[in-house]
C-alpha cells in the first residue's frame, strides 16, 4: 500500500490510533468511505472508521461508539462503527455498511511502520 496522502488520515494513525489499539485492543481498524477513497473534502469530510475488538462484547452497540470517540477525543469528526469479531465475521457476509466498508476501506492496523 502506498503512503497515507491524505493529511487528516496520518495525523489519526501518529496521534490517536496507539492510543485506541493501547485502550481498546482492535483487532482491525478499517478506515472506509471519502477518506480511504481519496475524493474527502480536505477539512470538511470525517473519519469514517470500523473497528473490531473483542472489548466491544457485552457492550451495548449505541455505547460503543460513544466510549471509543469520548475515550479519543479527536479535534476533528470521527464516524465509528464497533463491532465484536463475532458480529464482524457475521456481517461482512450481508449486504450492508460492513461489506462496503471492507471492500473499499483498509486496514490502519495493516499498513507498515512509518
Amino acid at each position: 500500500m502506498a503512503p497515507i496522502q491524505d493529511p487528516r488520515v496520518a495525523e489519526f494513525v501518529r496521534d490517536y490510533l496507539p492510543r485506541l489499539v493501547a485502550e481498546w485492543r482492535p483487532l482491525h481498524v478499517i478506515l472506509f468511505g471519502s477518506r480511504a477513497r481519496g475524493d474527502a473534502l480536505r477539512d470538511r469530510s470525517d473519519l469514517d472508521l470500523l473497528i473490531v475488538s473483542e472489548a466491544f462484547a457485552g457492550m451495548p452497540f449505541l455505547e460503543r461508539a460513544y466510549r471509543v470517540i469520548w475515550s479519543l477525543q479527536t479535534p476533528f469528526p470521527i464516524e465509528v462503527l464497533c463491532y465484536t469479531p463475532e458480529e464482524f465475521t457475521r456481517k461482512k457476509q450481508e449486504l450492508g455498511i460492513v461489506q462496503i466498508a471492507c471492500r473499499e476501506g483498509y486496514d490502519l492496523l495493516a499498513l507498515p511502520p512509518a
